[in-house]
């Protein structure tokens, strides 16, 4: 089962939800506060974690950048309320915990885009 690194903007209300139901998540506020992006998601491909995060700059260095990923869910929901982001973050986490290794997801309202990381990191 996956494991995850939750970005420091991740809501620690989501991260809590997410341990509550058994999930397996470090959150940077604990581990790395204040670390660049390319150190986070350094620090989540060296543990083999997911990264969850709500900064779209992640996807650039996945995607564009090529910066060796695990994988990362990138959580857009930033046009829904507060309590109803939070629940929307949580269910489309545990609906790709299982396919999401060697993937970028997008989170959206009513929707989850998923597509493979470059070559070189799956």
């Amino acid at each position: 089962m996956a494991a995850f690194l939750a970005d420091e903007c991740v809501s620690a209300l989501v991260v809590q939800e997410l341990r509550d139901v058994g999930v397996d998540v470090v959150y940077a506020q604990d581990v790395c506060a204040g670390e660049p992006d390319e150190r986070v998601l350094q620090l989540a491909t060296e543990s083999g974690r997911i990264l969850i995060t709500d900064d779209l700059g992640f996807g650039e260095l996945a995607i564009r950048q090529s910066y060796p990923a695990a994988g990362v869910i990138i959580l857009s929901l930033y046009s829904l309320p507060e309590g109803v982001a939070r629940k929307a973050a949580v269910k489309g986490i545990l609906d790709v915990r299982e396919a999401i290794a060697g993937h970028l997801a997008v989170i959206e309202p009513g929707r989850v885009r998923m597509r493979p990381l470059p070559a070189q990191q799956a």
